[in-house]
């Protein structure tokens, strides 16, 4: 039986949607091992370098390796790649198989722009694609989000791709990197149909967490954290689920750090 995402639906919209909605079985299996062959080709573009201890290097030893302290993720972290500006932690956290993420713990200057996002998908079973509502045309509007370019920008937001917003959100920053459709549906904001050259051969089975709604009393803790300065990167990280993926998925997986 499958397990619908819990974003905030009622128990009884949960189980009107399970009895409406017929099992279907993964359809991106083929799409994913197909698109991943051609990544082949780009992954170095997406070199991950693990640094043990890289919170407490200086700026200048980050340079030498090849970082830098920039512009805050979705998720509060600060190191970047300098030539594809993607999310140190962010990265690990895509390359570990990990798909998830609490509106109420992003980080301030992306907290509400995201809420006004996921407020706009349709968010069903995790094996379907999510409409994204509130646009007229074929391909939705972008969305106006800090990005990397925040830090030396004249603007503190710029328009975004949706779909890559709403991956950076789930996934992680990918800085310039490009975040592509497995599912080909223009209109669908489901994170596990969507993939960069740090994704593996197959995504996990659901996301956990998917909150997109506000916890007043999450956003009290988070606040009264910050304000103290004190590393709440724990209450996080302990809402984010490692996915057990199936040994076969695993065998003749890319090796996106190579």
């Amino acid at each position: 039986m499958r397990c619908l995402v819990s974003c905030g639906l009622s128990r009884g919209r949960r189980e009107s949607l399970v009895q409406a909605v017929p099992v279907v079985q993964p359809l991106f299996r083929t799409e994913m091992a197909s698109f991943i062959k051609q990544l082949e080709s780009t992954v170095g573009l997406a070199r991950f370098r693990h640094i043990n201890a890289i919170e407490s290097l200086e700026e200048k030893r980050l340079n030498e390796l090849g970082y830098y302290t920039g512009f805050a993720c979705p998720h509060g972290h600060l190191i970047r790649d300098s030539n594809e500006h993607w999310c140190y932690e962010c990265a690990k956290k895509i390359l570990s198989n990990v798909c998830g993420f609490d509106v109420n713990y992003l980080q301030s200057d992306y907290r509400i722009k995201y809420a006004k996002v996921w407020n706009q998908i349709n968010v069903t079973f995790p094996d379907e694609c999510w409409e994204i509502n509130g646009s007229s045309g074929t391909t939705p509007k972008r969305v106006c989000l800090p990005s990397y370019r925040s830090l030396y920008s004249k603007q503190k937001s710029e328009n975004v791709n949706i779909h890559k917003a709403i991956y950076q959100c789930a996934w992680g920053d990918v800085g310039s990197l490009l975040v592509t459709r497995l599912c080909g549906n223009k209109r669908c904001g489901n994170p596990l149909h969507l993939v960069s050259s740090f994704n593996r051969n197959f995504p996990p089975q659901t996301i956990a967490p998917c909150v997109t709604e506000f916890d007043t009393k999450k956003l009290m803790m988070i606040g009264q954290g910050e304000h103290r300065g004190l590393d709440v990167t724990k209450v996080i990280l302990k809402d984010h689920k490692n996915p057990i993926t199936n040994p076969e998925y695993v065998k003749n997986r890319p090796e996106y750090n190579e």
